[in-house]
């Protein structure tokens, strides 16, 4: 037997032999390595990424804003409006002094980016956290972060049902559309879409950008708020009001956080 050429490959030769005397084994191989490296790569390009707004979770607001057909939608309002929120230059509004405090809010019917139904303020024995933002306002925008994080690491208590209504849509206006926004935050609350006359808006009282309303389980104004809320005082004011506590004034002063508008005389607060 011949001894192989020392740092030949042993192999060289049985390989070619299998190759040469049959050669549509040869071809079946080659073949074989070629669809193995076309699946690898397949995978690799459509392998989902953790960032991708696509992968958002299943019932989310992120997941409503990647499939999203609309950016504005009708909205049924049931109820009596909300007065709006008094501006006492606090972040939060004075709980007596607020002509909100104590009266049962509207309930919003509407749809979310995908056109899926979202029902806001029914009162179903469940207290609620509902925030209004609007997508070129700058304090919504350092908000949504923050408050998505508190909600990533278990900050919200359990009970609390956390909703957000996407109004003042601009498509004049920076990080428009919003649904582009809230699939890259991840987002998880659902989302209702205001009208284009901001009707949702004006039935709640607001009057500033982001805006706030603790809702009890009887489904009353607990407690308003508009600004960057620090996520400290998002956080006691969940756990006071899952825990049935009376709301209390709060003299943090919301100048330089928060976007004000006045929806009764037309300004949305863009322009």
């Amino acid at each position: 037997m011949t001894e192989p050429k020392r740092g030949a490959n042993p192999y060289e030769d049985i390989s070619k032999r299998t190759t040469d005397h049959h050669p549509k084994l040869g071809l079946m191989i080659g073949g074989a390595v070629a669809a193995v490296v076309a699946i690898i790569a397949a995978v690799v390009i459509f392998w989902p990424s953790g960032d991708d707004p696509a992968d958002a979770a299943s019932g989310t607001g992120a997941e409503a804003a990647s499939n999203a057909t609309q950016q504005n939608a009708t909205v049924t309002i049931s109820g009596e409006d909300l007065p709006p929120m008094p501006d006492s230059g606090g972040l939060l509004a004075d709980p007596a002094e607020d002509p909100a405090n104590g009266l049962v809010v509207p309930t919003l019917t509407g749809e979310s980016f995908d056109e899926s139904e979202v029902v806001i303020g029914a009162a179903d024995g469940e207290p609620k956290m509902v925030v209004f933002l609007a997508h070129w306002c700058p304090h919504c925008q350092a908000e949504v972060p923050a408050i998505q994080q508190w909600i990533d690491s278990g900050g919200l208590p359990e009970g609390l049902e956390v909703y957000s209504v996407a109004t003042g849509q601009d498509a004049s206006q920076p990080n428009y559309p919003p649904s582009n926004w809230l699939a890259s935050e991840s987002w998880s609350p659902k989302v209702l879409l205001d009208d284009e006359a901001q009707s949702a808006a004006a039935s709640w009282g607001l009057t500033g950008y982001p805006y706030f309303v603790m809702v009890d389980a009887d489904g009353k104004v607990w407690q308003r708020g508009s600004g960057e809320i620090p996520i400290e005082e998002i956080d006691r004011l969940a756990q006071e009001l899952v825990a049935g506590e009376a709301p209390t004034a709060d003299d943090s002063s919301n100048d330089g956080l928060q976007t004000p508008v006045d929806l009764e005389s037309g300004d949305s607060g863009s322009n």
